[in-house]
């Protein structure tokens, strides 16, 4: 065979493209959480174990997983208000040994908490400033700091009333607050712990916008949430966590959410729906009688929350009560629940059908609705649900502790308290309870929710006001606790629901109420309306219209 070379007088193809690889520039990270493990109790609760998180500099980057999973206290680490029990934290690249928030507040990091760190007596506006005022010839400007915060409330849609004190607001309101604070200190990275658990699906939607406008001035966000759906419409990637270690990292984009729901729960999540399409409800007995009810705003006396506001309740029913936040379903939550009687007009009637008992909610005690039939999950469940320094055993029976087998012979009962807590401990998932010895205050905030819909829903009951029952809880507990509700209203029971989730009013509703200044607007079975007709009228609620 012949090899033809090349003479030194033949020309080589000089104009031949030559292809350089590109130059990749590497990854740079906010955040890096390597190995972290945390430990409670001595070693019996492992929050973090080996825990590996990274964040790229300038993405929105998602924490999901159950509640218990460890999310909440890995951001507690990074913000400082935890230590670690080994592992390594860097931020911007270099290692971070943070003894408290203020450390992390000067790295440039920012935190809203699931449970608020507001001073109750304070305002809002003072509040948002603490720590960060700006003074004029060394007197703080507080006119400048209002008209600062004023603006960040306007430009982002964060209503809040600047100078009622936060012990008077909605809960809702409070959480808009602490979002204002951390707007108000510029950070570049945002860490937010179920931003959105309190707000209507107006407020989500700006909120989430806002979060857009964060990444495009370059900031780097962390996002703890459950709600999957905008995890999808805004994160980058999305770190799931289960039993507090890492299980994957997920482009999110490329991501369905039941396959992030599926390894949150390392299992296939079937989502439930109220399958009940019975439209006879009105012929059933009515439970609960509304006539004319009126009373005010808590944050503001002068102003109506309750405007006639009338409603029957029948068995079998559960009752989604939807409205913008501040249209009065905090008032009528609190007055079923008898935790509101000042300033409280109209008639309330709870009926007992099997004895023919009724029972006049506006003049009863607490304690005799409670026994009379009212169970009732307060929208505030550390200030209303729980005593936060007492055990979950004792948390369990906090409405019939004084009653048999709780109490015998006028002393407690500790077998049988310690027993059915164990039980609502297993039926709820209440994860962190160490059989019922723990504190409530050391349970995550999914699993104080938790606690307190196991013992409502549990004990003997006729209605249960349920206000916002799933905030801050993963999928898999929301699904379980729905389930649970549409089997306790089968029982001869009813519920109202109050909740800012319209898909949650959709699924599991039999009939669907909306409210506005106080008064129905709507109310028709849940099964002849959708989405568009209630957002319809929660629209003219939030604009002034009826």
């Amino acid at each position: 065979m012949k090899i033809k070379r090349q003479q030194p007088s033949e020309k080589r193809n000089i104009n031949k493209t030559i292809t350089i690889p590109a130059k990749t520039e590497p990854t740079t990270y906010a955040v890096e959480m390597i190995n972290i493990t945390k430990t409670f109790f001595n070693g019996a609760l492992k929050a973090n174990d080996n825990l590996n998180l990274q964040v790229r500099t300038g993405e929105i980057h998602a924490i999901v997983g159950e509640n218990g999973a460890g999310k909440s206290t890995a951001m507690s680490i990074l913000f400082g208000t935890l230590k670690q029990d080994s592992g390594i934290v860097k931020v911007n690249g270099k290692i971070a040994n943070f003894h408290s928030s203020r450390d992390a507040t000067a790295a440039g990091i920012g935190m809203v908490h699931q449970h608020f760190k507001l001073v109750n007596i304070y305002t809002s506006l003072e509040n948002i400033i603490l720590g960060a005022e700006k003074t004029k010839h060394g007197i703080i400007d507080m006119k400048k700091m209002h008209s600062i915060v004023k603006e960040l409330a306007k430009k982002y849609n964060l209503s809040v009333n600047l100078n009622s004190k936060v012990k008077d607001a909605p809960i809702g309101e409070q959480q808009r607050t602490e979002i204002l604070k951390l707007l108000y200190r510029n950070v570049q990275i945002l860490i937010f712990d179920e931003p959105t658990a309190v707000l209507s699906d107006q407020e989500i939607a700006g909120f989430l916008n806002m979060l857009l406008e964060f990444k495009r001035q370059g900031k780097t966000i962390i996002l703890i949430t459950h709600k999957l759906n905008e995890v999808k419409k805004v994160a980058d990637h999305a770190t799931i966590i289960r039993h507090g270690k890492f299980v994957k990292e997920v482009d999110v984009k490329k991501t369905t959410t039941q396959d992030m729901a599926d390894a949150m729960v390392g299992k296939k999540l079937v989502i439930s729906v109220n399958k009940d399409t019975n439209l006879n409800y009105k012929n059933k007995p009515v439970i609960c009688s509304i006539k004319n009810l009126n009373a005010f705003k808590i944050a503001q006396p002068k102003v109506l929350a309750l405007n006639n506001f009338s409603l029957d309740i029948h068995e079998g029913e559960i009752i989604g009560l939807a409205g913008i936040e501040g249209n009065g379903q905090t008032e009528l939550s609190l007055i079923l629940g008898g935790l509101l009687k000042h300033n409280v007009t109209g008639e309330v009637t709870l009926f007992n059908n099997k004895t023919n008992k009724k029972t006049n909610v506006l003049k009863s005690s607490i304690k005799t609705l409670y026994k009379n039939g009212i169970s009732h999950v307060p929208e505030d469940r550390l200030k209303y649900g729980i005593v936060k320094d007492e055990t979950v055993a004792i948390n369990s029976v906090l409405p019939e502790i004084d009653q048999y087998p709780f109490t015998k012979w006028g002393f407690l009962n500790n077998s049988a308290i310690f027993a059915h807590a164990k039980s609502i401990i297993s039926k709820w998932n209440v994860m962190g309870a160490q059989g019922g010895y723990a504190r409530a205050n050391n349970l995550s905030g999914g699993n104080q929710q938790k606690l307190v819909l196991g013992r409502e829903l549990t004990r003997p009951h006729l209605l249960s006001i349920l206000a916002q029952p799933t905030r801050g809880l993963d999928l898999g507990a929301i699904n379980n606790i729905h389930n649970q509700i549409m089997l306790d209203v089968k029982n001869s029971r009813a519920s109202i629901l109050i909740s800012y989730e319209l898909d949650e009013i959709l699924s599991i509703t039999t009939r669907i109420v909306v409210i506005s200044n106080g008064k129905v607007v709507y109310d028709s079975p849940t099964i002849k309306t959708n989405r568009e007709t209630i957002a319809k009228y929660l629209s003219n609620s939030a604009i002034g219209g009826a």
